[in-house]
Parts: structure tokens; sequence; C-alpha cells
């Protein structure tokens, strides 16, 4: 099958969307499928390169000759409409490859649409970028329960300003009902994602959660202490993790942080370890009793909580977004609501005082962990393509 994977950017770009459609491409390639790549971010003269089998094209956008455009780190994003210039290179390549099937993954999505013709799009909601000009729907730190419209103008928080989030609201509103008629499939990560979206009219969505590469080798007997691993971003929940290591016993107060420098002075019973990955991130994991991953936002399938299952750990975490959907509380960990760090602490005081009852958590989170394997995941991603034909 000839298969053309979108997506608004594409790794070394950081982020769990792009690093999804690199195994995704990859794992197709290696079925022997014909893939190749589109993603945003390059420039007019930007060479196309071969990724381990896979065609890559990096591509421009509109928008990265508008100063001031929605951006991060950088780089423009993709608008929540058709982009001509993107659309224009898109439809070149669609000529050129004649894919079976074009698979979208973030806002490139409305430029696919518009340049696939009566080719089937299979469509991937990774956040609720069709509810929400932030992508996270997240408002004064609870989860947003109207979506897109006027209230998006009073939205605080640093994402866009008001009136770039007006912009892209008020783009959602007119785009989005024009262009889900014009999709295959969706697809989502999480059953949440498909709630929030099966609200907006006109969606049907299909869950298929992210996946991961196994890392090799046995289960293990749960370590000492507790795991972060993500930034230190509020929503993330870390704030709310170090006043609940505050409220702990000094004797149980033992907390590894990955991903994120530690303040000034440090935190007492806190050890921050700066970015891992590979060999040296798998180990931490193993080194620990229990990860924690406390997110205030909903967010929609957290890779931190398929790696911790896969080294075999269980997971203490928010009941919010996607998270019931991946721990199965009080058989491969435990969920408290979000913000609340009186009840992370004593969820966590109760796992780390009952170690026999962490190993039966962990040999599940094991064998739970293979329901997210790349070659399980991608299974029902090429079914998905054949019905689609």
């Amino acid at each position: 099958m000839r298969i053309l994977l979108v997506s608004d950017f594409y790794p070394p770009a950081p982020g769990g969307l792009e690093a999804h459609v690199r195994r995704l491409g990859h794992e197709l390639h290696r079925r022997g499928h014909d893939v190749t790549v589109v993603a945003g971010g390059g420039l007019p003269d930007t060479p196309s390169t071969v990724d381990d089998g896979v065609r890559v094209h990096r591509i421009p956008g509109g928008l990265r000759r508008l100063p001031g455009a929605y951006g991060k780190h950088g780089r423009a994003f993709h608008p929540p409409w058709a982009d001509p210039a993107f659309r224009r290179v898109l439809e070149g390549i669609i000529g050129s490859t004649e894919p079976d099937v074009v698979h979208a993954h973030g806002w490139c999505e409305f430029s696919v649409v518009a340049a696939a013709g009566a080719r089937p799009v299979v469509v991937t909601l990774h956040d609720y970028g069709l509810r929400c000009p932030k992508k996270n729907l997240l408002r004064g730190g609870e989860e947003c329960r109207e979506g897109r419209g006027l209230r998006c103008l009073t939205c605080q928080g640093p994402e866009q300003g008001i009136v770039k989030r007006g912009v892209l609201s008020a783009a959602l509103g007119y785009t989005v009902p024009r262009f889900t008629g014009r999709v295959t499939r969706f697809l989502a990560v999480s059953e949440h994602v498909a709630r929030r979206h099966r609200e907006t009219r006109g969606i049907s969505v299909q869950v298929i959660p992210n996946f991961l590469d196994l890392p090799e080798g046995a289960w293990s007997p749960p370590g000492e202490g507790l795991l972060f691993v993500g930034p230190g971003d509020r929503h993330k929940g870390l704030p709310v993790l170090l006043d609940a290591v505050r409220r702990m016993p000094p004797d149980l107060a033992r907390l590894h942080v990955v991903g994120t420098a530690g303040p000034p002075g440090g935190v007492s019973g806190v050890a921050f370890a700066g970015r891992l990955s590979g060999e040296p991130l798998w180990r931490r994991y193993r080194e620990s009793a229990v990860v924690v991953a406390p997110p205030i936002w909903p967010d929609p399938c957290p890779t931190v909580v398929l790696e911790a299952m896969a080294a075999g750990r269980p997971v203490l975490g928010t009941r919010i977004g996607g998270m019931p959907d991946l721990v199965i509380d009080g058989v491969t960990g435990t969920l408290v609501p979000p913000g609340d760090p009186a009840a992370l602490a004593n969820a966590a005081i109760s796992l780390l005082s009952d170690p026999e009852r962490v190993a039966l958590m962990s040999h599940a989170a094991y064998a739970r962990s293979r329901d997210f394997a790349t070659s399980t995941v991608v299974d029902r991603i090429e079914s998905v393509y054949v019905d689609a034909l």
C-alpha cells in the first residue's frame, strides 16, 4: 500500500505527536508499505531526506512569512485552515506519489482534505485542536467544558494572546463544520479525546491509542521512591507533586525528577536529573517503585504512562483526560483527583508503605504494556487503512 503521512512537524522537532508519526512510518515501512512523510517547518529549498527507508519532505507554510505569527520555539504552526502555500506543495507530492490513503496528524489536516481530492483521508486527533485554539482545553487550571467560542477571548494563559486566540477560535468555528464531512475516518488517542470531539456535530471517532517500542528485558522487581518524568510546566502537575512530597513523612519523601532542572536551593527529598533518554531513562524507571504522572490538564494519552508500564512500574496518576484509559485504578496503579496535593500525598504514602501491593501492580502494569506495543497498535491502524479504501 502507498501511504502518505502528513504532520505539522517531524523529528528532530520535539514532541510526542512528531515521535508518534516517526514510529508509525518506520513500522509501516518495516511491513512492506511504501511510506512518504510530509511535514511542516521546512524552507523553500529544504531537500527531501530518507529516514530509515521513509521519504521525508519538509515543506514551508504560509505563516512563516508573517512576523509574530502563531508559533513556538521558532516554529510557525500550521493554521486551522487550508494553508495555500502548504497545500500547493502537498498537492504536487500527492500527484507524484499517488498514495492509496493519506493520514493527517495536527492542524495540517485542513490542508490535507483540501489537497487530497477523492483519496481516503484518515485523521488522528492527538489533542483537542478542533475544540480549543490552545489545543489543551485548559481554562483557569481546570478542563474547559465549552470548547471554542466567545469564552476563548477571556481564557487566561501565555498561549497566543487574546487577538491570536480570537482569530483561531473564529477560524475553527468556520472551518471545522466544513472539514469534518471530507474525512473518511477520525481516530483519537483516547476515549476522552474521542468523547470531547463527538460533541462536535458530524464527527464519528474510533479510539486507537498511542504506542511504544517496548524495551528489551524481563520484568524486574520495583526499586525505591517516586519518579516524575516530564517538563516542569504547571499543567503537567509537577508543582502539585512537589507540594505533595512536602506533606509526606521524611522516610518516604524520596522523589526523582527527570526532564527539568530544579529550583534554586533545591527541594528537600527531591533529586533533579535534567533530561534523559534511551537506556539511562529506562534505568531510572526501573530504579523507582512508583511513577507519578499528575497532570491537571486532560492529557490525551501520556507517553510517560506507557513508558512506566513498559518498565513494569505502577502509575500514580490523576483521574483526568486519557489517564483512565491507561491506568486500571487499583490494578496497574492508583488514580486521584487532579490538582489535589493532599490526595496525591496520601496515595503515595499508601503505595510506598505496601511493597507487596506495589509488586503486584508492577506485574500487572508490565503485562498491560503489551497492549500498547507498536506492533499491536499498528495492526489496528493498518485495518483502518484497508477499510478506508
